[in-house]
């Protein structure tokens, strides 16, 4: 009887670790799948999405610039301007309560 409590005990450890060796080889093998697929998603959206992400980043800093400009060229337009837009939101504000 011991002695086929040990073969029983022996075949759950081989079934084990079978089993956590195919649990293993199938991790690897979805992970690699899946590495695949993100790689493939991020191929496709840079090709996609690129030459448009270029365009608007570049566009954006020509905002930027020509705000920048303005400032410097304008300094106390854009300060009484930004007051004038702080006193309205004020007032709309004070309205509300």
């Amino acid at each position: 009887m011991a002695e086929t409590s040990r073969e029983f005990m022996n075949d759950i450890k081989s079934t084990g670790k079978q089993a956590a060796d195919t649990g293993k080889q199938l991790y690897g093998e979805a992970k690699s799948e899946l590495k695949s697929k993100v790689n493939e998603a991020k191929s496709e959206l840079e090709s996609t999405w690129g030459d448009r992400y270029e365009t608007i980043k570049h566009k954006a800093q020509d905002a930027m610039d020509t705000s920048e400009d303005f400032i410097k060229d304008h300094p106390i337009a854009t300060v009484l301007g930004a007051c004038a837009v702080g006193f309205v939101a004020g007032l709309i504000a004070r309205r509300r309560n």
